[in-house]
Formats: structure tokens, C-alpha cells, sequence
């Protein structure tokens, strides 16, 4: 499994914010089909990786996209605060002084599990469930992107 190292506010694996498409389309990180948005200018400015079995995105020694949130986030809060204002706060988390967003579609908990909810459900529905314990996007941006 490939390992994309995560710079917050500057790069994910070898693909860099202010790269050109061009030269965002030519690294090996492309392979694994992340967004990558440009400015006017034509330079990226936001990058993001999905999850997937075929690479990690490795932050320091945290699995960004493998970790769970309710352990991953006060580590990386550690680091810098993450907007506590957020509307869509349990799903996302902008560290927005350092350049980092994480984003699930639900905010799911290990204490959920044990909710009527939870345990009424068929288990390959719990197995889709038990995936958002962990987040599914990770991405890097500009200062000034979410202004």
C-alpha cells in the first residue's frame, strides 16, 4: 500500500498546491484520482484524496483516512484547533490555520454501535456504518480558500 505523505497548506504525496494541472497530471500521486480545484491564475489550491485499500495519507505518524475521529481529532487539535464553529461539525473538521479539512458523511461513534439504531440494522449495513467511525476525505488547501 502506497504512502502519501500530507503537509497541511502545501501538499498531498508529490502533488503540490501552486502546481499547474499539467504538472499536478504528471505525478504518481494522480494515479489515485484525487479533486484538485485551481485558482484563476491556474495554480491548485485545494487537494483532496478520497479513501481507498490502494494508499494511507500519512500525517506524521497519523493514518488520516484510517484512524478514528474520535481519536485522530484531539491529536490533531493538538497541532492546531480545528473551527469549532463549523455548521457541519462530527462530519467535518477545518484546521483552518494550518491548511487541513477532514470529512465523513456521518458522525458515527464506537458508542453508537451499541444504540437500538445500530443493532436493529442487517450487518452488512453495520459494516457500511462502521466505515464512517473513520473519515473519507482529506484535503489540503490555500490561505484564503474558504473565505
Amino acid at each position: 500500500m502506497k504512502q502519501l505523505a500530507v503537509e497541511p497548506g502545501q501538499s498531498i504525496g508529490d502533488i503540490r498546491l501552486g502546481m499547474t494541472q499539467k504538472e499536478v497530471e504528471q505525478t504518481d500521486a494522480f494515479t489515485f484520482d484525487p479533486k484538485v480545484e485551481y485558482d484563476a491564475q491556474g495554480k491548485a489550491q485545494f487537494i483532496e484524496f478520497y479513501e481507498s485499500d490502494e494508499f494511507k495519507c500519512i500525517l506524521g505518524e497519523l493514518d488520516l483516512l484510517g484512524t478514528e475521529a474520535d481519536t485522530l481529532i484531539p491529536q490533531l487539535d493538538k497541532i492546531a484547533p480545528y473551527d469549532r464553529e463549523d455548521p457541519e461539525l462530527g462530519c467535518s473538521y477545518q484546521f483552518d490555520e494550518i491548511g487541513l479539512i477532514l470529512w465523513r458523511p456521518v458522525p458515527m461513534t464506537r458508542a453508537d454501535m451499541q444504540e437500538p439504531w445500530f443493532q436493529e440494522m442487517p450487518p452488512e449495513n453495520q459494516q457500511d456504518e462502521i466505515k464512517h467511525l473513520c473519515f473519507s476525505t482529506v484535503a489540503v488547501y490555500t490561505k484564503g480558500y474558504y473565505d
